[in-house]
């Protein structure tokens, strides 16, 4: 008795799991009819046990979700830090008028995205690179 009181338990966590009839009768040695049975005596301990089999997955994609959200601000803040050593070193000086304006604009529409208000924008128009090229001439 006891070792169906097990197999009926495997029975359940495998069911849980998504495994097929056939899957299981393999696995347990157990005739797929019986099991089919079983499916009709155990419903309720199986949909019990596929909550807790949900409930179990969110739990480990939220711990790697945060896991993943603390190593990107680490690195992110890591650039960011490596970002301000290159501008009080003036390293921004190497870049070109219009690698500065197109800097300016993404850091603009950034800054927006994370407050999610509009800033005073600098519209660059379509053919910006030759109009800037012309003006830098005269």
């Amino acid at each position: 008795m006891t070792k169906t009181l097990e197999e009926k338990e495997q029975f359940i966590q495998l069911r849980a799991r998504g495994y097929s009839f056939d899957k299981i009768a393999e696995e347990l040695d157990i005739s797929k009819p019986t099991l089919i049975k079983w499916q009709g005596e155990l419903n309720k301990q199986v949909k019990e046990q596929q909550y807790f089999e949900m409930e179990n997955l969110l739990n480990q994609y939220e711990i790697m979700r945060r896991n993943r959200f603390e190593k990107y601000s680490r690195l992110l803040n890591a650039v960011f830090q490596e970002l301000e050593t290159k501008t009080e070193e003036q390293e921004l000086s190497e870049l070109s008028v219009p690698e500065l304006l197109k800097l300016a604009d993404r850091l603009e529409t950034r800054l927006e995205q994370d407050t999610g208000k509009p800033l005073l924008k600098v519209e660059l128009p379509e053919d910006w690179n030759f109009r800037l090229e012309e003006v830098l001439e005269l």
